[in-house]
């Protein structure tokens, strides 16, 4: 089970980057492909976020194209949405006291303790989660 992070998913949709064409293609890839491809709605709400605003994205989409977006990647046959379970808060707060981390990066926690949970594979251009112990890692541009 693949679990792109939100970076990898902005870049697929913001024309602007400079990896646009990389995880384009990606996305497309897996989506098409048989393995599973898991979002949760942080991922989703957070690459949302960004797209609608003009500060963060050069063309930035409309709040209904954003919708759009967010319907066709969990419209896929391939697509998962995954929920915390009962040990999400455990495992989070367990990332989180290894590492010391806080502020923003605790959002880089909540999707790393998502995938550790449910046996997901990060799929982020972010080395960041490379601090969690337990988060397997892949990422799609290389490096």
């Amino acid at each position: 089970m693949l679990f792109p992070d939100i970076n990898i998913l902005v870049y697929a949709y913001d024309s602007a980057s400079d990896d646009h064409e990389a995880c384009s293609n990606w996305l497309e890839s897996v989506l098409n492909g048989d393995d599973p491809v898991c979002f949760s709605w942080h991922t989703i709400l957070g690459l949302m976020h960004i797209l609608t605003t003009v500060r963060m994205v050069k063309n930035a989409f409309t709040a209904k194209e954003a919708m759009q977006i967010g319907d066709d990647l969990m419209a896929t046959p391939v697509s998962r949405i995954l929920l915390p379970g009962d040990q999400h808060f455990n495992i989070f707060r367990q990332l989180v006291n290894e590492t010391g981390i806080s502020g923003a990066r605790l959002s880089d926690a909540h999707i790393a303790a998502l995938a550790i949970e449910h046996g997901a594979t990060v799929v982020s251009k972010d080395r960041d989660f490379r601090a969690f112990d337990g988060v397997k890692l892949i990422n799609p541009l290389g490096g």
